[in-house]
């Protein structure tokens, strides 16, 4: 099957109108179109190199974006097609990564990731090299110290297919990569779930999934100083007080077994709060022109 796309015809139209407090700018052009089967499907013609494409082709003037295109069979000879696209300035330019050399089945489309920032904060118990924060007296403070970081987030959109369930959806929400992705290491990427919808889009059937994905350099696995007002000591559980006299209860050092630490070494219990997944099994995103 042979899809010719003759060019664009004389007809079409143009006009602007408003649309709440700004001008929008509004077109249509019609092209010629031949194929070599009476059997040529209208999915096929819309969708030949050349027509084009919805939310990506920019009509002549470039601030237009294609918003539908329709086509018609000619009454007379049935290899011969009418194909109308109409461009609109007020649609928002497609984010999902697309591109033009990008066709067909959405859900094979690799997305490119758009970066922007976040601020978080925590209560860090280390410093840059790993030392834990205590005191010259080598005891823990009584209350953590806050910290405010930037963190690198990026957002993408992924098509994916109808049969994927919204169990399978939310299951990819709140997660940590246990694989390297993305170029970052494992632990360090947090993904989100932002938002999915079922829909046509570009003559498929898909899901179209909003994701988010927070890179931490140090990890997302919580570290926390081994630390308490009581040790053990075999079976017993004592007490961590000062010598006499004025003996005084106060906050020691564990030695990751519940035992007093005796090493100079501070121990650090780890918290994994959000489920590992490896994200190369689902996310096709690219690192982008960065």
């Amino acid at each position: 099957m042979t899809i010719i796309v003759r060019g664009e015809k004389r007809e079409g139209n143009a006009r602007i109108r408003k649309s709440g407090k700004k001008l929008v700018y509004e077109d249509s052009y019609t092209y010629s179109v031949v194929t070599d089967s009476i059997s040529t499907t209208r999915l096929q013609v819309l969708a030949a190199p050349g027509v084009p494409r919805v939310g990506f082709t920019r009509s002549g003037l470039g601030f237009a974006v294609c918003t539908d295109v329709a086509c018609d069979r000619s009454p007379i000879n049935p290899l011969e097609w009418t194909v109308t696209a109409n461009f609109s300035s007020e649609v928002e330019e497609d984010t999902s990564g697309a591109n033009e050399s990008q066709s067909g089945d959405p859900t094979s489309w690799t997305p490119i990731a758009e970066i922007s920032f976040e601020t978080f904060q925590y209560y860090r118990p280390f410093d840059s090299f790993g030392q834990p924060f205590v005191n010259s007296a080598g005891m823990p403070y009584s209350s953590a110290l806050p910290e405010t970081r930037t963190l690198v987030r990026f957002e993408f959109e992924q098509f994916e297919a109808k049969s994927l369930t919204i169990r399978e959806i939310s299951a990819r929400n709140e997660i940590v990569n246990t694989d390297s992705f993305f170029g970052k290491d494992p632990g360090t990427l947090k993904l989100t779930v932002k938002s999915a919808k079922i829909g046509y889009y570009y003559g498929y059937k898909v899901w179209r999934i909003d994701y988010s994905m927070v890179w931490r350099e140090d990890t997302w696995i919580y570290k926390v100083l081994d630390t308490g007002p009581y040790y053990k000591d075999g079976n017993t559980i004592k007490n961590f007080i000062t010598p006499p006299p004025g003996e005084q209860h106060y906050m020691g050092l564990l030695d990751g077994q519940g035992g007093k630490l005796t090493a100079a070494q501070p121990k650090f219990n780890e918290f994994f709060i959000y489920p590992g997944y490896a994200f190369n099994t689902f996310l096709r995103v690219a690192d982008g022109p960065y």
